[in-house]
């Protein structure tokens, strides 16, 4: 049973208190460290290897801690604007903050329905997914993912390529849900219609990722994210099938890599 505390609390955070101004503001604040990070982060792995020169096990381990502390350093980057946006505009309200989470979306749900509605959504990711992949081959698209640039770094960087997909798997969820999700998605919403601040919030969910080839796939992925949010009124619903989406791709990657199934 609730007690007076936390129906305050509940009442308060149902409606985010940042405006949309302050919303585009920090999409903007974050998005443009991101990408020199991300920039960064690729220039130097360029630096340091080429097709031919596999690394020895020993630089490919310190090169896999380094690309590890800096892909979460990347991610946390998405937890800078929400976090302190979220609690300033609670500040004038009051000091806890509590409800700077509880407006991000660090809210209970109820179970069986999330379960039902993230299975749902992840079978329609799936479909998606295949589906673009068939256009792309029937069409002859000459289009490379980043998942097809994992792959071709695996054979000379293979701990390296378990480091990037370990951030990508355990760090991103967790970072892009509470921004994308509990800080764009909510800022939006309190501006436009759901529909359109699903549609914005995944456009820009999909460019952030810099991932030309699965573009339309990542705006299918932040349109099932987001609307998981929307429904169950949480963010935890979205970070599990943004985690078991995640979780899929990596484990087909290392199963590639380990020669179990064909690229």
């Amino acid at each position: 049973m609730l007690n007076s505390e936390d129906v305050l609390v509940e009442h308060k955070s149902d409606a985010v208190p940042w405006t949309i101004q302050q919303t585009f503001l920090g999409f903007i604040l974050t998005l443009i460290p991101w990408v020199g990070l991300v920039s960064a982060l690729s220039l130097l792995g360029q630096g340091k290897t080429t097709p031919n020169t596999p690394l020895s096990f020993q630089a490919d381990l310190g090169n896999a801690i380094f690309v590890f502390i800096f892909s979460c350093i990347i991610e946390g980057a998405f937890l800078i604007a929400p976090l302190y946006i979220a609690n300033h505009a609670f500040h004038s309200i009051t000091p806890h903050f509590r409800l700077a989470l509880q407006a991000l979306g660090f809210r209970k749900f109820k179970v069986g329905r999330a379960a039902a509605m993230i299975v749902l959504l992840l079978l329609a990711i799936l479909a998606v997914d295949n589906l673009y992949q068939y256009v792309i081959t029937v069409l002859h698209l000459n289009l490379q993912t980043n998942d097809q640039v994992l792959l071709a770094r695996s054979k000379i960087a293979p701990i390296t390529t378990y480091a990037t997909l370990l951030a990508a798997v355990f760090v991103a969820p967790f970072c892009e849900e509470i921004f994308f999700r509990g800080f764009l998605f909510a800022g939006l919403l309190r501006s436009m219609s759901v529909g359109w601040a699903i549609a914005l919030s995944s456009l820009f969910f999909a460019v952030a990722h810099a991932d030309p080839g699965s573009f339309a796939v990542l705006f299918i992925i932040g349109v099932a994210l987001a609307y998981l949010r929307w429904r169950t009124n949480s963010i935890w619903p979205g970070m599990i099938l943004h985690f078991i989406n995640n979780g899929l791709g990596a484990l087909l990657i290392i199963l590639v890599m380990q020669g179990v199934v064909k690229q």
